[in-house]
């Protein structure tokens, strides 16, 4: 048996009822009366878990023929093709662009987006955008900024932006040959990430240097490749797995 929260979505309230008597060992009350829990037993779990059938192929179908299939998943919700084309910008070009921003988009999900007046930065004065379905979160940093912008504001000063990725790795051979030869492997690291530091190297930063580092009084054999990447105005996190995901290729068929 299991507990699950069902919502009743097109399917009459007598209807459920009816399985319930039949199939469930009870009711657990919620105070919320479009939502109730079930402790159904596994015979009948298949109604909630198991209805939808495995595709394959999803992602090329085109976006009515995905809408197509997942309304065919949900027959007790005929109006959901609408309702999820509903949310569409009525601007073409706009739309494609929010369907090209992610994998099987069918439709747009709103947020309220408000702002929050009064931020005093580095004093100059600021209204910050925020989108979120919280309000008394916006109502609480309004507050905040209101409180702070008559007593000085708030102060800020980027520290370095330069940031420290690892690649952790055993080797078993001779500790001494390993640092004799770690100048050409560093070259040999440098030259495996040249088409994906480009584009960061042209904006002034990149890798900005390789270190070896000695972990064996941690754990026998293990040492680390020790990173340092300058990310310029990014935060940089994709570039920076990629370069070290392409140095453990580089150091496994090196090594």
């Amino acid at each position: 048996m299991f507990c699950q929260k069902t919502r009743n979505i097109g399917t009459s309230r007598r209807k459920i009822d009816e399985i319930v008597r039949k199939n469930i060992k009870g009711i657990l009350p919620t105070k919320n009366q479009n939502a109730f829990y079930l402790v159904i037993f596994p015979k009948i779990s298949h109604l909630y878990q198991n209805r939808m059938k495995t595709i394959s192929g999803y992602s090329k179908l085109s976006k009515d023929q995905k809408l197509q299939w997942l309304a065919e998943q949900l027959p007790e919700s005929p109006n959901l093709v609408a309702e999820l084309k509903s949310f569409w910008h009525k601007d073409e070009k706009v739309q494609q662009q929010f369907d090209e921003f992610s994998e099987n988009t069918l439709t747009n999900f709103y947020f309220p987006f408000g702002i929050v007046p009064n931020v005093l930065l580095n004093g100059k004065m600021y209204a910050v955008p925020m989108a979120i379905e919280e309000s008394s979160v916006v109502a609480a940093a309004a507050q905040s900024a209101k409180f702070w912008s008559e007593r000085g504001g708030f102060h800020a000063e980027i520290l370095g932006t330069e940031k420290i990725g690892q690649v952790h790795f055993i080797w078993e051979g001779d500790y001494h040959k390993l640092y004799a030869v770690f100048d050409e492997l560093k070259e040999v690291l440098l030259d495996s990430t040249a088409l994906l530091t480009k584009n960061m190297v042209g904006r002034g930063g990149g890798i900005t240097d390789i270190e070896l580092v000695d972990m064996t009084s941690v754990e026998p054999y293990y040492y680390q490749l020790k990173a340092r990447f300058e990310t310029c105005d990014s935060m940089g996190a994709n570039f920076i797995n990629s370069c070290l995901e392409a140095f453990g290729r580089t150091l496994v068929q090196w090594i």
